[in-house]
């Protein structure tokens, strides 16, 4: 099946090449970094990710099926009312909770605006990790089995060995799948939110 990126790049994908749209329910704002389609799922897609900004409070909308991995990229203080659960409170920039897309689920900002990323996967046969990490000089990413796999800039900046142009800095994704090198040299200093989407079987 295709993939699917919004700038030619397959491995590269600035903040500032993402096009904002509405949420499903019209009350927030994302931009979407990667997606995988696949017709087989109700939401068209086997996994995706995105970031999205939350100004007030706002449902979000809910997808049948979908497993959510949800990390706060910018500000403090972003409370989950998720159905069944008591609040939660992601504190700072790299925290992260993981729930399910279809249920009712409420995103309040306490300390004004937000941005979070965001990982849906849709595909039962799949499952994602999301944790935040520090970057300190030299790194090395290997895909391995993964799926999917990459990072998102939190804070500092990354730059990837053998690519011309500025570093990646916060808001950037790099992100490598199928049709990337198995491996990925760069440098980088700051804290990244590292993703992973995997085979479960």
């Amino acid at each position: 099946m295709p993939y699917s990126l919004n700038v030619p790049d397959m491995r590269l994908i600035p903040y500032a090449t993402l096009s904002p749209s509405p949420w499903k329910n019209g009350l927030g704002l994302t931009r979407e970094i990667a997606v995988q389609p696949d017709p087989r799922f109700a939401v068209g897609f086997s996994w995706r990710l995105s970031r999205a900004t939350v100004q007030d409070t706002s449902a979000f909308s809910r997808f049948a099926g979908v497993r959510r991995w949800l990390g706060l990229a910018q500000g403090l203080a972003f409370e989950l009312r998720i159905a069944d659960r008591p609040p939660h409170t992601l504190e700072r920039a790299g925290d992260v909770i993981a729930f399910p897309g279809d249920v009712a689920c409420e995103g309040v900002p306490l300390m004004g605006p937000i941005e979070d990323l965001n990982l849906m996967v849709a595909d039962p046969t799949l499952d994602a990790e999301m944790t935040v990490r520090p970057m300190v000089g030299s790194m090395v990413l290997t895909r391995g089995d993964n799926v999917m796999l990459g990072l998102h800039l939190l804070d500092g900046h990354f730059a990837v060995q053998g690519q011309g142009g500025a570093p990646l800095g916060a808001g950037d994704t790099v992100l490598m799948d199928a049709e990337s090198p198995s491996l990925m040299r760069g440098v980088g200093a700051g804290h990244a939110l590292f993703f992973r989407v995997f085979a479960t079987g």
